[in-house]
């Protein structure tokens, strides 16, 4: 038994915080706390050493684990929108430029096992046919281009354990007929149809980051209702919505 008194025993403060640190995440998500027990917690963190503020995101944090790792073997289940919308470059050569408005939607479902970061069974995902306008040249006094086909800018095709618990999503992107005016407004270069396929890295964000106190960054923030995590980048927005596996 642990003794809170005498020369060879625990000190009086420490005995107090391993006490209090079973029933912390209980405290402070009840948010219980009088403004004399709050100072008597800070100072006892203090004196054995013990940041009081990553104490207690250190309790939320496990509060919110919870769900999740006590869950159905600790699998979540996913739904994941992906939107993007930006300025691109439809022409499938680098070297002449076709700038237009584009915007694209993928949707994915898949079951993921939250302690390991492994994708479990086979997810599924759903593209959406990706919309071109306002076709134009980079400099606005030129002429713009002309398109002659449809411009896919993401179609997923495959999706994949990665390394490192990410995912690899296989992604084409198919390229139209453009033709492009030479020296601003000389005569047209027809550059042909093409695609491509490339493989890209999704990194699936830990929902126990739900319960959790995130700076607003476009790397990651929590959405308004707290049920959903958003990345920006690229001129895609991603929203992960996940609940425990069923």
């Amino acid at each position: 038994m642990m003794r809170c008194a005498g020369p060879k025993s625990v000190p009086f403060a420490l005995c107090l915080l391993l006490a209090f640190l079973p029933h912390a995440d209980r405290v402070v998500a009840q948010n219980k706390m009088s403004a004399e027990d709050e100072a008597i917690y800070r100072n006892m963190m203090k004196s054995v050493g013990v940041d009081p503020g990553a104490a207690k995101d250190a309790a939320k944090s496990n509060t919110a684990a919870r769900p999740w790792t006590g869950g159905k073997n600790g699998i979540v289940d996913y739904h994941i929108i992906g939107v993007y919308q930006g300025r691109t470059n439809v022409s499938g050569d680098s070297n002449w430029i076709a700038y237009a408005d584009v915007t694209d939607t993928v949707t994915i479902d898949l079951k993921w096992k939250l302690a390991e970061s492994v994708l479990l069974g086979t997810p599924t995902f759903q593209n959406s046919t990706s919309t071109v306008t306002n076709p134009r040249n980079p400099e606005s006094k030129c002429s713009p281009p002309v398109i002659k086909g449809e411009y896919e800018h993401y179609e997923l095709q495959e999706i994949r354990q990665g390394l490192g618990g990410a995912l690899e999503l296989q992604v084409k992107t198919t390229y139209p007929v453009v033709e492009v005016a030479q020296f601003c407004t000389g005569a047209r270069k027809t550059i042909p149809a093409s695609s491509k396929a490339h493989p890209e890295e999704m990194v699936v964000p830990s929902p126990v980051m739900l319960g959790m106190s995130l700076p607003d960054s476009d790397n990651l923030r929590i959405s308004a209702d707290r049920k959903s995590m958003v990345q920006q980048k690229g001129g895609w927005t991603w929203t992960f919505t996940p609940t425990p596996g069923k």
